[in-house]
């Protein structure tokens, strides 16, 4: 047994006994994903999505150890076997239910997506294969009070969490917003030391179009609007101005990406991309001619005014 790497792909010849394959978080084919173990914690595994798709020409996905602690900075590296005086190991930044409760909230009875099926489809002459696209795509849910959630799901297909917002009949916010986990956490499904750690809006999509064009901008709303006004990109959103971290845009390492910041927040996003390294991007400041707060969307549907 060659225990020289700490970190190994499962096998017999290491373990001694045969790898438990689970279905690749790319490709979806079963019994196919064999996990890293950590030689010096047990041979337990990093996590369910560290590994590699055993077919590796029509897959192809390999996500490993190093990756995901540098992808995931709240998750700490053990040197040594832990005892049972131990400090606890971190909570996942994931809500531990897999794709089950986002699939049971998908539902398009809320009152934001009647708005954008009725006045928005007509307002920009949109195609029911657009809209519906769309809906799939991004997974939207809906409570039982007719508010939209939108799901944080990253690239790897692990829930974050999902954004509660109520929306009028005119499209318009209204005044409540909140998160899944919070009715989670009271239910018990979740520990009350939980911690939402966000991951950009549309993420999972990354893995599903490798070779598009990455376009970010700050809004839910605008990022669904905008995917089905230019469908040839995929669309992200921070989920607010003060969303753009490096530590969030990992995921957009190798990948060319196009930023479209509100009206006032251009010389705020240009310094936080300067932090980040490795994506080929460019900043627009289109907007920057516009009243404050004014988003791509305004633009396309004409609500765009100078200051």
């Amino acid at each position: 047994m060659n225990t020289d790497f700490r970190y190994q792909l499962e096998s017999k010849k290491l373990t001694g006994h045969q790898p438990q394959k689970l279905s690749c978080p790319h490709c979806g084919k079963r019994k196919c994903f064999v996990r890293y173990v950590d030689t010096k914690n047990n041979f337990s595994y990093v996590a369910d999505t560290v590994g590699k798709c055993d077919h590796q020409h029509s897959c192809g996905y390999h996500y490993k150890p190093s990756e995901y602690y540098r992808d995931n900075q709240w998750a700490r590296k053990r040197d040594v076997i832990p005892s049972q005086h131990a400090a606890p190991k971190p909570l996942p930044p994931f809500i531990p239910l897999d794709m089950a409760y986002v699939r049971f909230s998908h539902s398009s009875q809320s009152t934001f997506w009647y708005w954008f099926t009725t006045n928005l489809a007509q307002r920009l002459k949109l195609s029911v294969v657009d809209v519906w696209r769309v809906y799939n795509e991004y997974m939207l849910g809906a409570t039982r009070h007719g508010h939209v959630i939108f799901w944080q799901i990253d690239h790897h297909g692990l829930v974050h969490g999902g954004h509660i917002m109520q929306y009028h009949a005119d499209g318009h916010r209204g005044g409540y917003q909140g998160w899944t986990h919070v009715p989670l956490i009271r239910a018990g499904w979740l520990p009350p030391e939980w911690t939402l750690y966000q991951c950009l809006f549309g993420q999972h999509l990354l893995a599903r179009y490798p070779d598009r064009h990455v376009c970010l901008v700050e809004s839910e709303k605008t990022a669904l609007i905008m995917a089905a006004v230019h469908p040839e990109h995929i669309w992200l959103a921070t989920c607010g101005c003060g969303g753009l971290s490096p530590e969030r845009l990992n995921c957009l390492r190798g990948r060319c990406v196009t930023l479209f910041p509100d009206s006032g927040c251009y010389q705020k996003w240009s310094r936080q991309m300067q932090l980040t390294t490795g994506i080929l991007y460019n900043i627009s400041p289109r907007l920057e001619c516009y009243q404050p707060n004014t988003d791509l969307a305004d633009l396309v549907l004409g609500d765009a005014h100078p200051p």
